[in-house]
């Protein structure tokens, strides 16, 4: 393809488990292209059906996919000693170009300029755009940080979604039982390869935890059971916000934090059925950021001059 050079090496912007990714250029647009590993239980058609589905979703928390690519090559091959012609099938996205990479990176090379607001926003984007996908309805099963991109503004953008209507939902187990993070797998497809909603609703919690803990000096402590550790992440947080002078919402935030950890606690409850909706988990989210705005501006005060600045 012209737009990645061909796919050159120095394009190469990192690689996933269906395919690799490279930095292209589309009309003086930079996107990135990903590479598919082929896999033929699609056919041309159905790859092509489930492409243009994915690209009429539209939303500011998910990578917009802008194009596709499905072609085939005839190529020169070697079989038991002979030359042969033989067929090369190459499929790619074109996606939308997210700058500030992705999540995972971000969390274990600059924690230290993470803030509450910054936090609460990233967890608040990734639920809704989750909450997207499920109201289309699609299953990620693959949802961690590196799969959650950030763009110039901080607004994270979900990654890598639909790869299991385009692989097949067997190829999707095939492939992410070897290969997949563990951590955010849920137990019922650890022991059962059970695929739902569910799955990545657990997902999710274990991200909100990462979020929530990655600023904390012993992050890894063991936690005897829920109550603990929600008790634990809040405390922490109390004590950090106190510690900044002239905090003027530390109530409404201290309220955040101890809700965003009790939605991931319960996301991670071993039976899916106890899990919450993303409708649910939004729900809450919008909420909070309303009473945060009310604590700022109590009732009585004018909010004119400070919306217009």
């Amino acid at each position: 393809m012209e737009i990645t050079n061909n796919f050159a090496p120095e394009q190469k912007l990192g690689s996933g488990t269906f395919g690799v990714v490279y930095k292209g250029v589309l009309k003086d647009r930079m996107i990135a292209v990903k590479k598919l590993r082929f896999i033929p239980d699609i056919d041309d058609k159905q790859f092509k059906n489930e492409c243009e589905l994915l690209r009429r979703l539209k939303h500011q928390n998910i990578v917009q996919l802008v194009g596709f690519c499905n072609e085939t090559e005839k190529v020169a091959a070697k079989y038991e000693g002979r030359i042969v012609v033989a067929e090369e099938i190459h499929r790619a996205l074109c996606l939308e170009f997210v700058p500030n990479g992705n999540l995972g990176k971000f969390l274990s090379e600059q924690r230290h300029i993470l803030n509450w607001n910054l936090c609460f926003k990233i967890i608040k984007g990734i639920s809704e755009g989750l909450k997207y996908l499920h109201d289309v309805p699609i299953n990620h099963l693959d949802l961690k940080p590196d799969n959650i991109l950030l763009d110039d503004k901080m607004i994270p953008k979900i990654a890598d979604f639909g790869i299991s209507r385009l692989v097949g939902t067997k190829n999707t187990v095939k492939t992410l039982t070897p290969l997949g993070t563990i951590g955010y797998m849920p137990p019922e497809f650890i022991k059962r390869q059970i695929i739902s909603k569910e799955f990545d609703i657990f997902s999710l919690g274990v991200i909100i935890i990462k979020i929530l803990t990655v600023v904390m000096e012993d992050q890894s402590i063991y936690f005897t059971d829920d109550r603990e550790c929600i008790e634990h992440v809040h405390s922490y947080w109390k004590k950090k916000l106190q510690g900044m002078p002239g905090y003027e919402s530390l109530e409404a935030d201290c309220k955040q934090v101890r809700t965003c950890i009790e939605i991931a606690v319960v996301c991670m409850d071993e039976d899916p059925r106890r899990r919450p909706t993303m409708k649910y988990i939004v729900h809450k989210l919008n909420k909070l950021e309303l009473k945060e705005f009310k604590a700022v501006f109590p009732r009585g005060t004018s909010q004119r001059g400070h919306l217009q600045k």
